[in-house]
């Protein structure tokens, strides 16, 4: 075989391998490729109830799929042994990181393996729904105590409940009592104000009672009302005077106590009076002056007992 055989050979070889690698080299250039997950697992072990367990599940989709947002589990209980907390995502270089935090909400009587709940990826591809499922992981849930406690010290299987520390209420007591103080004292005075203390404590005040002689008889005929209804009044203005007020001396009874006086000009005409039905000639006064007489009682009772 002389050269150029030889070479004309391998040419033809050369290019019937060239052949067959195009239609390759082709199929890998329009290959797809395909999403990729990553998982960061939890510690497998030493869990009890209330420790927090994350999951961090990164995903990196292909062909513009996009993480369906609106289709990720809901926080809330993933079964008898976990809790869904809350579920997080973000983005990361390339792709989309998930953050899914569980919380163990149950105390098994000895050492237990649980899986986690199942979890798929959930992407979204031209408005088309795909699942991607994540392999299971499995964790250990620990008793809160051993089976078998020593009884010493406060090692027990029963304590007593710790005395919750006493708080001092004396400023609260002392306000409350401030308070129902203040609310009680305009209702005391009403109470003071009117009750008709000339009925319920002896004895009486004069004028008191005074005007409680003159309205017993107010019906009665005149020579038995204005001797007593009379009388009645002088005994008052004594008692409060301290002396024997005769006519034309009322400033005895203003002296010693000026609240009077804006009744001292029907006082001392009522005194003018009396002289006149018990040392005069004339007779008794009219039957209308008697409700004179009641009001200037009435008057000089609401002076004494400070209400005017």
């Amino acid at each position: 075989m002389n050269r150029h055989t030889l070479h004309s050979r391998l040419g033809a070889l050369l290019m019937a391998l060239a052949g067959l690698a195009a239609p390759a080299f082709a199929a890998a250039e329009k290959a797809t490729p395909e999403t990729r997950i990553t998982v960061r697992e939890p510690l497998p072990y030493g869990h009890q109830i209330g420790d927090l367990v994350v999951r961090e599940i990164t995903v990196y989709p292909t062909d513009g799929a996009t993480l369906a947002v609106k289709s990720l589990p809901k926080p809330g209980r993933a079964g008898a042994w976990l809790e869904l907390r809350s579920i997080e995502h973000g983005m990361v270089s390339g792709g989309t990181r998930l953050r899914l935090e569980y919380q163990v909400t149950n105390v098994p009587e000895a050492v237990r393996t649980v899986s986690l709940p199942e979890f798929a990826v959930p992407l979204e591809r031209d408005n088309k729904l795909v699942r991607l499922p994540v392999n299971p992981s499995f964790i250990t849930i620990a008793p809160m105590t051993p089976g078998t406690v020593l009884g010493r010290d406060r090692l027990v299987e029963i304590q007593d409940d710790i005395h919750a520390p006493s708080v001092s209420t004396a400023v609260e007591e002392l306000r409350i009592r401030y308070t129902l103080l203040a609310a009680l004292l305009p209702l005391l005075a009403l109470v003071y104000c009117w009750t008709p203390w000339e009925r319920l404590i002896r004895p009486q005040r004069p004028f008191a009672r005074a005007l409680r002689e003159a309205s017993r008889l107010r019906d009665a005929a005149d020579e038995a009302f204005w001797p007593v209804a009379l009388k009645a009044m002088h005994r008052a203005l004594d008692v409060t005077a301290g002396r024997t007020v005769f006519p034309g001396e009322t400033q005895a009874l203003t002296s010693r106590h000026a609240a009077y006086v804006r009744l001292e000009p029907e006082i001392a005409a009522w005194l003018a009076e009396s002289r006149r039905v018990f040392f005069g000639a004339g007779g008794y006064p009219e039957r209308s002056r008697r409700s004179e007489l009641m009001r200037l009682l009435a008057q000089a009772r609401a002076v004494e007992r400070g209400i005017q």
